[in-house]
């Protein structure tokens, strides 16, 4: 079974804009997701994580 879909994820409105906002304009520098245990914080960044590119790595950059 693959990630759960972003799409589908329901009453966490500010942080799904929070993570696509990070994702359109990288040099925001990330998001912190807190909450409750259960809230669905893991949920929504993987679900993220599996819509975006992959990352090639740079020998020697440590930023990439």
């Amino acid at each position: 079974m693959g990630p759960y879909p972003f799409s589908a994820i329901v009453g966490q409105a500010e942080m799904k804009e929070a993570l696509l906002i990070a994702a359109i304009e990288p040099a925001l520098g990330g998001v912190l997701a807190l909450g409750d245990r259960g809230t669905g914080k893991s949920t929504a960044v993987r679900a993220l994580a599996a819509l975006l590119p992959a990352v090639s790595a740079v020998a020697g950059c440590r930023y990439r």
